[in-house]
């Protein structure tokens, strides 16, 4: 599969060079913060680095390391999944985005621009009609994105996979014109 690219970024699919990146990310606090039950053992990184990279094998799309497009410098990632869980009044099959930078990129719209190249995706090549996305409510900065993608709240919260309340955000692949 090829990267995706856009004005200042590269996003490359998924591979077994970036389990040190997602290490590190998943051990950090500050961007842990709002993911799950916070850090993340070294083993359990490399069991969800494992899984990102059979999402990949099985589906054609997943996980994509975030990079500067000048340096190749490692962002983040940007993550897309067929929804796995029910959640109140979203018919399945929905895709899942996310995204996690690294600390230096914060503020600077790369998970925006990121994340809008995924919608792209979702809806050109992947063919998916729905995208979802879930936050925790002190998450301001991700639900400041999901607004620059259009994404509307979803009237129902739901639980994470950790016992957590998220909010739902959804987007429904525009009418043609």
């Amino acid at each position: 599969m090829e990267p995706l690219t856009t004005s200042r970024l590269v996003l490359e699919p998924w591979r077994e060079r970036y389990a040190a990146d997602l290490v590190r990310m998943s051990s950090d606090e500050k961007v842990m913060r709002h993911i799950g039950q916070g850090v993340w053992t070294p083993e359990y990184a490399a069991q969800r680095h494992a899984a990102a990279l059979h999402h990949w094998a099985q589906h054609g799309f997943g996980w994509r390391a975030i990079l500067d497009r000048a340096d190749r410098t490692f962002l983040g990632l940007a993550a897309l999944s067929w929804i796995r869980d029910p959640i109140p009044g979203i018919g399945l099959p929905a895709v899942e985005i996310g995204w996690w930078t690294e600390p230096h990129a914060w503020g600077r719209g790369v998970a925006t621009e990121a994340a809008a190249a995924l919608v792209d995706e979702v809806f050109d090549r992947i063919g998916a009609d729905l995208i979802v996305a879930r936050c925790t409510p002190g998450n301001v900065a991700s639900q400041r994105i999901m607004g620059k993608l259009a994404m509307t709240r979803h009237p129902h919260d739901t639980l994470s996979a950790y016992g957590d309340l998220v909010h739902v955000y959804t987007l429904t692949r525009p009418s043609p014109s």
